[in-house]
């Protein structure tokens, strides 16, 4: 007798309410596995959010370099 494994695909018309009320089932191990797993599939999209809100840096390292001289002579005075 074979052991072969069949892998099947089925197109279920799931609602996300009926998604979110079946994963509300699972156990909290299994709520870590599934959050591991959608933090894995969101990574990119998460990323590219992040990088759009950030603000490009112009600034040049000789303006760094006024700013902290200037800070420390303000902070030295003191």
């Amino acid at each position: 007798m074979s052991t072969a494994s069949y892998k099947r695909t089925y197109n279920l018309p799931f609602t996300f309410s009926d998604v979110l009320k079946l994963i509300k089932s699972f156990s909290i191990e299994d709520k870590l596995r599934l959050e591991k797993e959608l933090e894995k599939e969101t990574l990119a999209y998460r990323a590219q959010k992040l990088s759009d809100r950030v603000k490009p840096n112009n600034i040049s390292i000789d303006e760094v370099a006024e700013e902290i001289t200037a800070y420390r002579k303000e902070h030295h005075e003191e």
